[in-house]
């Protein structure tokens, strides 16, 4: 089994136009000025459960107080009533254990009822969901003790957080991006994280302060100054759509790019709830200064910053063993040969039947594929073939892509990965290895160069693909024993833009088994081609980094697929069969005249 299908279509990754949202609060505030923090959206309607009745048992009080805990009350009081007065002040929920199935509740004779379920996601502190394998489990203890004659929870486990069933997850929850900048190229990348309904500005404007989660590290600007966080409660917005973000002294401290980086992220996060026109960042009653700080920014590009976003690749199709061609989906259905549009693009080169696994160029320039022994690189530029070999084995199929450098130059790579055949400290055996060509240089001195990644050499790669802004790459590898695994991991770059490692992966959806291949849907979510060991089925699923995955429906035969980064209905998957097929609602259908297809830039 791949997969476990009680989450499909749970992200969407669609940030809803009143996007209210924040995340476990126990207590909220007004600032003069009108805060978001106290607009109730009108798409969650106030659920309330019912409190102790009495004469219930052990079991019914900590059943009760599970079913609670999904409220849409933020303080929760309706779930306190089920514990003593001791435990209420205690518990402060700030994790999420997203359940399916029913609980099964056991008492023992020491007043204590365990409380078991299938566990598929889990919400941590910092608001990011991470799925959980197939065949998860969460177990809590609670301590009961009688008062005034009726049993109530004395004692939760340590840190204990919420238990929801999917449904009441996805009434309360919402994803959320959180922008925050490169450590070069002026862009901005986003994270998902997870809010309710109230607070959205503070939590995510508070997001924004905390930093980029662990897997950014490295590819992110550093933390801001210890201490730095923002001050009162909440966020306030005046008539005027004017976010006001109060942030502590101990910003003054950051570097003159850190600020310029804040504001562009605080911009870039804020911006998308709809009551929020414009944002200022101040310290004590001040705006905060950085270079270049316009009169009234409202927009990322006011610092020069760009906030990832989609940017369709264009299509190529192989119609024959040797020939290459521009396709155009237009409006021409599943039908995409056009001719007329192969006028507006570079010639494509002639290409040998043994060369395979295509990538091109995002300005069409430049092919690049695997030859059939998997051991040499061959590029095509201005249509002269180079091959490059030595280097590594079982080399999978390559990725382009395309960064901004800090002087605003674009940054031109070609990423390959395989086993290393080169020694390492003695050890001469092989293990997994990416490398990266810089596509800017002549041919000759173009070479391929290994990109520090240490935690992918007990692996055996099997797919790379690089995000559409090129700060990110999606991995699929096997490890000891034949697991697949599915990660994502930020690059590393120096000042001019160069790749030089990889930060620490996320791991991002574990239930699934038999990864094939892997692309981008878009900025935010994975497509992964996985195929059944046991029945032979092979499904893409729709993987959101944060998210959970959702099967996109079966495609007999698939080996290999094709993410243009424009959604779910620009996704291609090879056969083995020589065919191709598109999605087209929720079916999937053939797209005749191509064996093959490529999209450029990836």
């Amino acid at each position: 089994m791949m997969r476990r299908p009680p989450l499909v279509g749970l992200v969407l990754l669609v940030i809803l136009a009143m996007a209210g949202c924040s995340g476990l609060p126990t207590t909220s505030s007004v600032h003069a000025g009108g805060a978001i923090d106290n607009h109730a959206p009108p798409t969650v309607g106030n659920i309330e459960y019912p409190g102790p009745a009495a004469g219930m048992s052990q079991k019914d009080i900590v059943g009760g107080f599970l079913d609670a805990t999904a409220g849409t009350n933020q303080n929760y009081e309706r779930a306190r009533e089920y514990l003593t007065a001791a435990a209420g002040r205690s518990w402060v929920p700030r994790t999420v254990v997203v359940t399916s199935g029913s609980r099964d509740l056991m008492a023992s004779g020491s007043n204590t009822v365990t409380a078991t379920a299938d566990s598929d996601a889990s919400l941590d502190a910092q608001a990011h969901l991470t799925e959980e394998p197939d065949g998860a489990t969460t177990t809590a203890d609670f301590r009961l003790t009688k008062v005034n004659g009726e049993w109530r929870i004395s004692k939760l486990p340590a840190d204990f957080g919420l238990w929801m069933s999917v449904d009441q997850f996805k009434r309360i929850y919402q994803p959320q991006e959180v922008y925050y900048a490169a450590a070069t190229g002026h862009t901005l990348v986003p994270d998902t994280q997870w809010y309710t309904q109230t607070g959205l500005v503070s939590s995510l404007a508070a997001a924004v302060m905390r930093g980029a989660p662990s897997w950014m590290d490295g590819m992110t600007f550093p933390p801001l100054p210890k201490g730095s966080e923002l001050t009162g409660s909440s966020v306030s917005i005046d008539n005027d759509g004017v976010a006001s973000v109060n942030v502590s002294e101990e910003v003054l401290s950051a570097t003159p790019d850190q600020r310029t980086a804040l504001w562009a992220s605080m911009l870039a996060t804020l911006g998308q709830v709809s009551e929020v026109r414009r944002v200022v960042v101040l310290v004590g009653g001040a705006r905060l200064q950085a270079p270049g700080l316009p009169e009234n920014p409202t927009t990322p590009s006011d610092f020069g910053y760009t906030a990832v976003s989609g940017n369709p690749a264009q299509l190529v199709g192989r119609t024959s063993q040797t020939q290459l061609q521009w396709m155009d989906a237009g409006d021409s259905g599943v039908d995409l040969r056009n001719k007329n549009h192969s006028r507006d693009h570079p010639t494509l080169p002639e290409i040998n039947h043994n060369w395979y696994r295509l990538a091109i160029s995002g300005d069409g320039q430049q092919v690049a594929a695997i030859d059939g022994a998997d051991a040499v690189l061959g590029r095509w530029v201005d249509g002269h073939l180079s091959r490059i070999a030595g280097f590594g084995t079982d080399l999978v199929a390559p990725s382009f892509s395309t960064t901004r450098a800090a002087s605003g130059d674009s940054v031109n790579e070609l990423w390959v990965a395989g086993r290393s055949t080169s020694k390492d400290g003695g050890d001469s055996s092989a293990y997994g290895t990416l490398w990266v060509v810089d596509a800017e240089l002549p041919v000759a001195d173009a070479q391929p160069q290994p990109v520090d990644a240490s935690w992918l050499r007990d692996k055996h790669i099997t797919a790379i693909r690089l995000s559409p802004d090129g700060e990110r790459i999606a991995l699929a590898v096997t490890v000891k024993g034949g697991a697949a695994q599915v990660y994502v991991a930020g690059v590393v770059r120096d000042k001019k833009g160069h790749a030089q490692s990889l930060t620490k992966p996320l791991r991002v959806a574990p239930s699934l088994s038999g990864v094939q291949d892997v692309g981008w849907i878009d900025y935010l979510t994975l497509a992964v081609l996985c195929r059944d060991q046991g029945t032979g089925t092979v499904e893409p699923v729709s993987v959101p980094i944060g998210g959970l995955s959702s099967s996109m429906g079966e495609t007999p035969g698939g080996t290999h697929l094709v993410a243009t980064g424009a959604g779910a209905s620009s996704l291609y998957v090879e056969t083995d069969a020589d065919t191709v097929l598109t999605r087209v609602g929720a079916s999937w259908q053939k797209v005749p005249g191509v064996m093959a297809m490529i999209a450029s830039g990836t």
